[in-house]
């Protein structure tokens, strides 16, 4: 028996699905073992706590509030993201105005559609462990994925712990065309799926930072006529665009 191997996949979004917003994103950090995460995380955990006590207020009681994309000074924001972009960044961008109108008018259109962007996402980050040899597909896979549980509030997800599960191992319809897809993962295939709270979390705290930054740098490439790809490159290792 081949030795389980493990994918971390921590994710946030930012901006919404809607007429409102031309750019909606996901980003992420992958981590492809435990200690990998943990060695991510103290180091995390320690430029934070550099940082942090310049954002509380003169009546401090040592409950410094949550470093998030939306509240931190960009001289900060750099330092945090040159730690983040030595690992494994994603980013998931999608244009709204290329969204169907009924999709983004229906909630539960909007849902399924969400859940089929991040099924997508998830099943290419895992193909290109693979190409990359670094995930060998006939040996038992373990993915733990972790999502800010706002996100989920947000975006009402459906059954995604199933449906990514059908997408590795069992090969699902494609969203447009109905076309069947063949499945990447011949191994056994454990998913593990968690909503967390994102103050409790640095990888979900880092995954909201990177969310943030794509947006913004996809929606300047999208100002200034640039491929979003080409605006990436520097330091997102796996980017989908869709629709």
């Amino acid at each position: 028996m081949k030795k389980m191997q493990e994918i971390y996949i921590n994710l946030d979004d930012s901006g919404k699905l809607s007429n409102h917003e031309h750019i909606s994103v996901y980003g992420g950090l992958v981590f492809l073992s435990k200690s990998e995460k943990d060695k991510f995380v103290t180091q995390y955990r320690s430029i934070v706590n550099h940082i942090k006590c310049k954002y509380c207020n003169s009546k401090c009681n040592k409950l410094c509030p949550e470093i998030k994309n939306t509240n931190i000074k960009n001289s900060d924001k750099r330092r945090i993201m040159n730690y983040i972009k030595k690992y494994y960044v994603t980013a998931l961008v999608i244009k709204n105005d290329l969204v169907y109108e009924h999709i983004k008018t229906n909630k539960g259109a909007k849902g399924r559609f969400l859940d089929y962007s991040l099924r997508r996402m998830i099943k290419e980050i895992v193909k290109n462990l693979i190409s990359s040899g670094k995930v060998d597909p006939d040996a038992p896979i373990r993915i733990i994925i972790n999502i800010d549980q706002q996100t989920t509030k947000n975006n009402g997800y459906y059954n995604l712990h199933d449906g990514i599960l059908e997408e590795l191992k069992y090969g699902i319809s494609n969203f447009d065309y109905f076309m069947s897809v063949a499945p990447i993962v011949k191994s056994d295939l454990e998913i593990r799926l968690t909503y967390q709270n994102s103050a409790k979390s640095y990888v979900v705290q880092a995954a909201d930072l990177l969310a943030g930054t794509i947006r913004h740098k996809s929606i300047v490439a999208l100002n200034n006529n640039i491929e979003i790809q080409d605006e990436l490159n520097n330091f997102v290792d796996l980017k989908m665009i869709l629709p």
